[in-house]
């Protein structure tokens, strides 16, 4: 190990599964920091750019924890979040209300009709798959929708990731060691991290994330060959116009 971190060929390319592992029940602790707290101002920018009605029934797709789902849930007719991970909602489900619907289920084949008038994404849950099962994705989350249905994606800005990532980090929480390793995968336009936890010095878990860094006019593209109109961008949650320096794509 150096001052930089272990010495590894950065290079890898990431599992195209790696979502299946990802998102375990250490995940949580991993992002300690992305509370339920912190996520209801989110939570309540959504909601005004949405227009949130309490006849609307919403879908949280990559819902989580529920950190979001239960500060909207309240506000609308009927709530469903969608998740691929058992292990976290099974943490969502004591937060939520009983009439707040959990599903486990994969993006790319969304188990609804057009059947939603609101759709929310947070904390960048898209861009995990291929170029063409992401627009498989677009798709569906159009799908869903009754016509004029509203969608609200939180999307991580790829333009400072790529000219500021940090290559590696680490920390302790909660008596775990928690070492992030970061690259950019240049040619299939991909950031790319390998998380290792561990306690002590015994190593508990390995698991590897990767999302497709899509630049603003194609991701644009992407949702508007799936059916929907792009009326509004936001560079974070309150309100700052985009810029090439946001953190975020809204």
């Amino acid at each position: 190990m150096t001052e930089n971190g272990p010495q590894e060929d950065y290079q890898n390319a990431v599992a195209d599964t790696w979502f299946a592992t990802a998102f375990g029940d250490l995940y949580p602790v991993v992002y300690a920091h992305r509370t339920v707290e912190a996520a209801a101002p989110e939570a309540a920018f959504a909601r005004r750019q949405v227009a949130l009605k309490p006849t609307d029934r919403i879908l949280d797709c990559g819902c989580g924890t529920g950190r979001h789902l239960i500060h909207i849930a309240p506000g609308c007719r009927a709530a469903v979040g969608l998740d691929y991970s058992s292990d976290l909602l099974r943490r969502a489900r004591p937060q939520l209300s009983p009439t707040t619907v959990l599903i486990r289920g994969d993006m790319r084949r969304l188990p609804f009709a057009a059947e939603f008038d609101v759709l929310f994404s947070f904390f960048t849950s898209f861009g995990y798959f291929s170029d063409a099962e992401n627009a498989t994705t677009a798709f569906e989350m159009g799908r869903i929708l009754r016509p004029g249905g509203r969608l609200f994606l939180d999307y991580l800005n790829p333009i400072p990731i790529l000219h500021g990532l940090t290559p590696y980090s680490i920390r302790h929480r909660e008596g775990l060691t928690i070492e992030e390793t970061r690259w950019i995968d240049d040619r299939a336009h991909r950031v790319n991290k390998r998380v290792r936890v561990r306690r002590g010095v015994n190593l508990l878990l390995t698991y590897e994330e990767s999302v497709r860094l899509y630049p603003q006019d194609a991701l644009i593209a992407l949702f508007e060959a799936a059916g929907l109109v792009i009326d509004r961008i936001f560079g974070a949650c309150d309100g700052s116009s985009w810029e090439e320096s946001s953190p975020r794509q809204i």
